[in-house]
């Protein structure tokens, strides 16, 4: 029986980038009982020839798992850190777009379904922002989309929190239509080549790296990156994927941006001088107004390094220069926030505040 766990183990890690050590003994062998019948295979030994053989086979055992997942609000830093972001950051944005989330993985739903809760608790109205919730379990997927929790699950929920968005039901307690109709939940696997949308505004993946080796979360979290808008919050766990080239995640404190700046600056994971020849070829393509061209180059560096406040600046700059005032304005906050004490980004935004006051023309 050791033996047989260990060789799944190895294989799961080898073909799918899971980490094993996530799942307990227990539930994994009750998912191998389970897929044995359903494939009519009489032995453990076979199985585990079946398993080798076919991908889909390992995909099947995987989404037959029974994996840990967290009550509503079970972690409370992440989600003040989500609104603090929105408070100081998004809300005080001109833009009316919607505010897109992708929670990842959803499991059975207690995670997006808590982001949604405290956004709307926050006062954002529903048309202010929606949340993909994507799993590869297809039986945690239909739970979040029933959306009944037994009581144990809402422990952390208080009294008015739960009265407000909660009905008891006699297999539990159902979730209030308002709060589910915020989230989509999409069945995907991030090690696949399931198609995901881009430009995000927040990624949320707090527990996203338990799940897997250090191979397949690099490969998992460059792969998220490129799904995020430029400055928009990757919120991780707080050590699952620091010191890994390439990758920047924020810590759980007041300032969420403080491990992107600090890594954006870091040679040795970034290429920074790159980036501000970059840069400079932007500047100069700017006062010759080919503004297409230099905003290209901006975008180009932020898809690399997506805490670059000076990329951001620019882009405010280059925003203006097209006649885009309030967008401007956006970016030279935007660029405030990532590095507080640019001075650039301080003296334009001061000179827009007073061109919207006194309507005269900001310097180029």
């Amino acid at each position: 029986m050791k033996s047989l766990e260990l060789e799944l183990g190895r294989l799961l890690t080898r073909t799918m980038g899971l980490n094993h050590k996530a799942v307990e003994h227990k539930d994994l062998l009750s998912a191998v009982k389970s897929r044995m019948q359903a494939t009519r295979v009489a032995t453990r030994t076979v199985y585990l020839g079946h398993l080798r053989a076919s991908r889909q086979e390992r995909q099947a055992l995987v989404e037959s798992v029974r994996l840990p997942h967290s009550d509503f609000f079970e972690h409370a830093e992440p989600l003040l850190a989500l609104q603090r972001w929105v408070s100081s950051h998004w809300l005080a944005r001109p833009s009316k777009r919607p505010l897109r989330i992708l929670s990842v993985p959803c499991a059975t739903g207690e995670e997006p379904y808590s982001i949604a809760i405290t956004l709307l608790e926050r006062g954002l109205l529903p048309t202010q922002f929606h949340i993909d919730a994507i799993d590869i379990n297809d039986r945690a997927l239909r739970i979040a989309a029933a959306a009944v929790y037994p009581a144990s699950a809402l422990d952390q929920v208080c009294e008015g929190v739960r009265e407000r968005y909660f009905a008891r039901e006699l297999s539990g307690f159902r979730l209030a239509s308002p709060v589910r109709t915020q989230v989509s939940f999409l069945k995907v696997d991030l090690l696949g080549s399931s198609p995901l949308a881009e430009g995000y505004d927040i990624i949320f993946g707090r527990s996203l790296m338990m799940y897997f080796v250090p191979a397949a979360q690099n490969r998992i979290l460059l792969r998220l990156e490129k799904l995020l808008k430029p400055a928009g919050l990757f919120m991780t766990g707080p050590q699952q994927a620091r010191g890994r080239a390439g990758i920047s995640v924020p810590v759980w404190s007041d300032d969420l941006f403080n491990a992107r700046s600090q890594h954006s600056r870091n040679p040795k994971t970034t290429d920074e001088s790159g980036s501000l020849t970059r840069l400079r070829e932007a500047i100069a393509l700017l006062e010759a107004r080919h503004f297409r061209a230099a905003a290209a180059i901006c975008i180009g560096v932020l898809q690399q390094h997506h805490a670059c406040a000076q990329a951001v600046c620019l882009l405010g700059r280059i925003a203006h220069s097209e006649g885009r005032h309030a967008e401007a304005r956006e970016y030279f906050r935007r660029a405030l926030y990532l590095q507080p004490r640019l001075r650039q980004a301080q003296e334009r935004l001061r000179e827009c505040e007073k061109e919207t006051r006194k309507g005269s023309p900001l310097p180029r």
